[in-house]
């Protein structure tokens, strides 16, 4: 906590001097850092405290909303990074190479330093890990940093110093998106991660005595203990017999699965269905597949599967969302300008051009805040692909005529300065917006199974999706 206190201290004193917003991004990020470790560390001084009556399990899962806070933080963090990277863009300005290398270079130092201290933990709690990656992403981050400060010292390149920030938040949010899954798995009582309950129902009733388990369940109680519970169906004895079986189930659970706290209900007949989940679990026609015997999977649930590909189709979605959003408030606080830009393009007729200057930004205003929400997405989406399509052929169309102009994309004011604001660059950009909204798409209707995406149809009744 010392470090990361004294390393940002002197980064933003350094950062304003040096004028860099790459060395103020950093030094935010080991700011959030230095939160993150003082919040890991109440977090574990109240995990540490044993069962109440009224918290029967102890407070395991302080660490767990402790990783949560920490990624609250890193995205607010991450906010600002972008809105400086943004303003920096627009306006560049100079930036000391030097002493952006020179403490770029205390960042790594100090940043390693802090990440040595916190490996060994890492490994076994989710809080630990989430203070880890911090430091780890600060180590990386530094780094580029340091690169940059290098850069800007043999070529004055200040526009490399937005981008970097840039590339500095797209790490942070991966890691952010790692330890929310893993929050998110341990809060919704999710099984962890390599506990697959199907198996474990096979394991369990190839052990001698055992006729039939049922009821499985698997959860998380905190970052590493792995609660479970079950039913197993046996035949009618001595209770001394019984114990034996359940000694056995509980030293399998632990060598095969690492779970150690066990919950074993035995039985002589089968409750229920005897199915691998309980009813009360489960509802409508799912219930009916269970009780069959069924197990109906996670990746059987269509759109609603947080699989790799589902988590880019959201981030490719928000995205694109953002895009628009930004591009829209420029236009809409200045139509006039904006009616000018249009004008320029010489495509539309002359009585057309105000019409669209003042509806294009008000629609993509509309799209972006439906996709970034996920509100009426089916709609935002082709309407996002009409926009791209539209925005890019007429970018194509002048650049073919030989006009070199504003694209007007995200300014109304003229070109602003410097590669960003070139022709090849605005089709460039366009064509990747394109093709992320087309992927967006296919992923969105192929998931759905819904053309119109009303999502009228019930989830349970739908096939196996592949990602």
């Amino acid at each position: 906590m010392a470090l990361n206190l004294a390393i940002p201290s002197a980064q933003v004193a350094g950062g304003i001097l040096a004028n860099s917003v790459a060395l103020l991004s950093d030094a935010a990020h080991n700011f959030s850092d230095l939160a993150a470790l003082v919040i890991a560390y109440a977090a574990f001084v109240i995990a540490r405290r044993g069962a109440t009556v009224r918290h029967t399990f102890g407070f395991r899962r302080a660490e767990v909303l402790a990783a949560l806070i920490n990624v609250a933080l890193l995205l607010a963090a991450s906010g600002y990074i972008v809105w400086e990277a943004i303003h920096r863009f627009r306006h560049p300005e100079p930036v000391s190479g030097l002493l952006v290398l020179a403490l770029a270079g205390v960042g790594v130092a100090g940043n390693g330093l802090s990440a040595w201290f916190l490996h060994k933990d890492a490994a076994h709690s989710l809080n630990v890990r989430g203070a880890f990656l911090h430091m780890v992403g600060d180590l990386l981050t530094s780094v580029a940093v340091l690169i940059n400060g290098a850069v800007l010292m043999v070529k004055p390149w200040n526009w490399l110093d937005p981008a970097l920030s840039l590339l500095i938040v797209l790490f942070i949010l991966k890691n952010c998106w790692g330890i929310l899954r893993e929050a998110v798995v341990v809060l919704m009582n999710a099984a962890p991660a390599g506990v697959d309950i199907a198996r474990i129902k096979e394991e369990l009733e190839r052990i001698p005595g055992v006729q039939n388990a049922h009821y499985l369940h698997a959860w998380s109680v905190g970052g590493s203990s792995i609660a479970f519970s079950c039913h197993l169906v046996v035949d009618d004895q001595p209770l001394s017999r019984a114990e034996q079986i359940k000694q056995v189930v509980r030293q399998r659970l632990h060598e095969h699965h690492a779970i150690d706290h066990p919950v074993v209900q035995l039985e002589t007949n089968p409750c229920g269905k005897g199915s691998l989940l309980c009813e009360l679990s489960c509802n409508g026609a799912e219930e009916a597949k269970l009780g069959a015997g069924g197990p109906v999977e996670w990746s059987d649930r269509g759109r609603g599967a947080w699989t790799p590909g589902r988590g880019l189709y959201v981030a490719g979605r928000v995205l694109l969302g953002a895009v628009f959003l930004y591009a829209s408030y420029d236009k809409i606080l200045h139509p006039r300008e904006f009616a000018q830009v249009v004008f320029n393009y010489q495509i539309l007729p002359d009585w057309a051009v105000n019409g669209a200057a003042l509806v294009l930004p008000w629609l993509e205003a509309l799209a972006g805040a439906c996709l970034v929400t996920g509100v009426g997405t089916s709609g935002a989406l082709l309407v996002a692909d009409g926009l791209l399509a539209v925005f890019l052929a007429a970018l194509l169309f002048n650049w073919a005529r030989g006009l070199d102009m504003d694209c007007g994309c995200f300014i109304t004011g003229g070109h602003g300065p410097g590669v960003f604001s070139s022709m090849a660059w605005s089709v460039l950009r366009d064509a990747l917006l394109l093709g992320i909204a087309s992927g967006a798409t296919a992923y969105h209707f192929r998931g759905s199974g819904d053309p119109a995406g009303s999502g009228a149809t019930h989830e349970a009744s739908r096939g196996p999706q592949e990602d």
